[in-house]
């Protein structure tokens, strides 16, 4: 019931995620052991300086009183915890995992962690697929002018830094969408700031930012990875190393989610890999068997299908561009904007346009052409005035989040280096 409850109030999730960093902070304190006489020694000195409570039977009174009342305080802090930290349900929420201690006053990093890579690991391949990698970070690195949608993104920030959702979990993916889409532009770097702020203030000690769903974890940590490989922000980068650690380990023998959810959580693995912890690679491995599986993701919808491809994409290391192109060839078969007029607005598939755009753009070719063309005019026809596209674009959305994702569909080809480069 308190986990339903925090996962819909703001202002609840706040507070729990400063309670659970301030539990994190308390383990990590130094415990200190008396001396076997210091009980003895307090208990005379209370008695010399209060001589009325010297009659021995009112003190052990006080002493067994406190006691119970010592235990009474644990058990009900006990109780409350477990409460709090209920079942998950893994196909809806994030795992509870063990905290992962990451030293506040650690400000040493110049960029990402880095950790040795497993022996165990055959990373031949992934040593090959180091140049792609460079251009990669290269990408997440360089600076974009800022255009009408992102100003208008910029406009609608809230004055905590987040992008306001129905419930704390949308806020989160709102948030986490604003600040992808704004992280490489200059002129809004208050924004940017002010966006990392408030996802590291929701980030609970087990590194979940928000502790709603798996995908809304997963943009936030992108968005907070970009930040942190563009602008070496120290904040920026503990929070990003945090939420990857959190994926990383959902995703340790295989691929934890299927659809949206792999295709965020392999993208920031990937990222993570590219700007030097090698020791993903692992995660990556384990991710392409499970992924490279048809008929797991056969049964999904188009967005999801594409999502999933666009995560088995990530894990490998030498793709065959030609058998790709070939593999994501049925996605031409449906527009994902086949409405671009108000009446017509509930067929749109923006996340299909998103992860369609991002399987295909490294691929290239005529499958890229046939795709890119049509859908940049459409997102420039429907998009207004003011830089925004309408809340009905993509149906039970809003228009955050409408204008957020067009702005990165838009973003692509600057995000994703072609692999025949």
């Amino acid at each position: 019931m308190l986990r339903r409850h925090y996962e819909q109030c703001e202002a609840c999730a706040k507070e729990l995620a400063q309670f659970e960093r301030t539990f994190g902070a308390l383990g990590r304190l130094e415990t200190v052991e008396p001396s076997a006489d210091f009980q003895s020694r307090v208990e005379q000195a209370f008695l010399k300086s209060h001589p009325q409570f010297a009659r021995k039977p009112k003190f052990r009174l006080i002493r067994a009183a406190s006691i119970a009342a010592g235990f009474f305080i644990i058990a009900a802090g006990a109780l409350i915890l477990l409460m709090l930290a209920g079942p998950a349900d893994k196909n809806d929420m994030l795992a509870n995992f063990p905290p992962t201690v990451t030293p506040e006053e650690d400000l040493q990093y110049k960029a990402l962690p880095k950790t040795a890579l497993p022996s165990r690991i055959d990373a031949s391949a992934w040593g090959e697929a180091l140049a792609y990698d460079q251009r990669l970070v290269a990408a997440a690195q360089s600076a974009k002018p800022a255009d009408g949608a992102l100003k208008w993104l910029a406009a609608r920030q809230e004055p905590d830094g987040s992008w306001k959702g129905a419930d704390a979990g949308e806020t989160i993916e709102l948030t986490g969408l604003a600040l992808l889409a704004l992280s490489h532009s200059e002129e809004h770097g208050l924004a940017v700031r002010k966006g990392v702020a408030f996802l590291r203030s929701r980030q609970r000690d087990s590194g979940a930012i928000g502790g709603g769903t798996p995908e809304s974890h997963a943009i936030a940590t992108l968005a907070m990875q970009e930040v942190a490989i563009r602008t070496k922000d120290p904040a920026a980068i503990r929070v990003a190393s945090k939420g990857i650690d959190m994926i990383a380990q959902q995703n340790a023998t295989g691929a934890w989610g299927r659809g949206a959810v792999a295709g965020w959580h392999y993208h920031v693995l990937r990222l993570a890999v590219a700007s030097g912890d090698r020791a993903l690679t692992e995660a990556l491995v384990h991710g392409h068997r499970a992924l490279s599986v048809r008929a797991v993701w056969e049964s999904l919808g188009p967005a999801d299908q594409a999502a999933a491809l666009r995560a088995e994409l990530w894990t490998e290391p030498k793709p065959d561009v030609k058998r790709w192109a070939g593999e994501v060839s049925k996605l031409l078969e449906r527009s994902p904007i086949p409405g671009t007029e108000p009446a017509n607005f509930s067929k749109n598939d923006l996340r299909l346009a998103y992860f369609g755009s991002a399987l295909l753009a490294p691929l290239g070719g005529d499958a890229w052409t046939k795709w890119w063309g049509p859908l940049q005019a459409k997102l420039a026809k429907t998009q207004s005035a003011d830089g925004s596209w309408p809340a009905a674009f993509q149906a039970g959305k809003g228009q955050i989040y409408t204008t957020a994702l067009c702005a990165l569909i838009l973003q692509t080809r600057d995000r994703i280096p072609p692999l025949e480069e």
